[in-house]
């Protein structure tokens, strides 16, 4: 059996090995983006039927530099829409709530246990326009519902606060996919500007770039099981 030092530097030449097989400026590109990627905001969607509002969402939350989406599916199974997302859904982190019953319940109860609060969106008796949301009480969960009747009961229950976006028009509220572009460009703009230390740990980064330089590259999968079979 290998030691745990072994499996660290079998880890640290694989990943070399993999920067190999990019360019330098694909490399750069990845430290880059790493550096403006952050956990300390996530999004949640629940049970979206609309592939290309969901598709929409994904591509806001890497152009905005959240990681993680998280994904209850209900009654609606998630599908990305490629033309949507432009390919969005490579850089991400999705987590699935699928596994039973009580998938809302269950995402809500994982992200707290992760030290998130569950803010949802949805106009309510007790909710705050999303620039008076405080960012420095914790991490952030914001869930967003489904298309027609929003957020579910459980998430109503279960949330720690409740935030809109403003409208000044006749119509009700915006779609999923401007409300969740809109609320990202202003939490992660505040998040910046903040004192919250909200950038991904070094080795949050080093694990996600090795995952990118599997995704970047062709036939990742045979290069890594040649390389792990000459280093037995």
């Amino acid at each position: 059996m290998l030691s745990y030092f072994c499996v660290l530097y079998m880890v640290k030449d694989l990943f070399e090995h993999l920067q190999k097989f990019v360019t330098p400026r694909r490399l750069e590109k990845f430290d880059e983006v790493l550096e403006n990627r952050t956990r300390y905001l996530t999004v949640v969607l629940e049970d979206i039927y609309q592939s290309q509002n969901a598709s929409a969402v994904l591509r806001s939350c890497d152009c905005f530099g959240i990681q993680d989406v998280n994904v209850i599916e209900n009654k609606n199974v998630f599908d990305v829409n490629v033309d949507v997302a432009m390919g969005s859904s490579k850089w991400l982190n999705v987590n699935k709530f699928n596994s039973g019953q009580d998938n809302t319940l269950e995402a809500i109860k994982t992200l707290k246990n992760q030290g998130y609060r569950i803010i949802a969106t949805s106009p309510h008796a007790k909710d705050k326009m999303i620039d008076k949301l405080d960012i420095n009480c914790g991490k952030i969960a914001l869930v967003f519902g489904t298309e027609l009747t929003g957020i579910s009961d459980i998430v109503r229950e279960n949330a720690d606060e409740f935030v809109k976006v403003p409208m000044y028009g006749f119509t009700e509220s915006f779609n999923i996919s401007v409300c969740a572009a809109l609320s990202l460009y202003e939490l992660t703009k505040r998040i910046h500007n903040s004192n919250v230390n909200w950038n991904l740990s070094e080795e949050e980064k080093k694990i996600i770039k090795m995952e990118w330089l599997k995704r970047s590259i062709k036939s990742s999968d045979d290069i890594i099981k040649r390389f792990l079979e000459s280093n037995k």
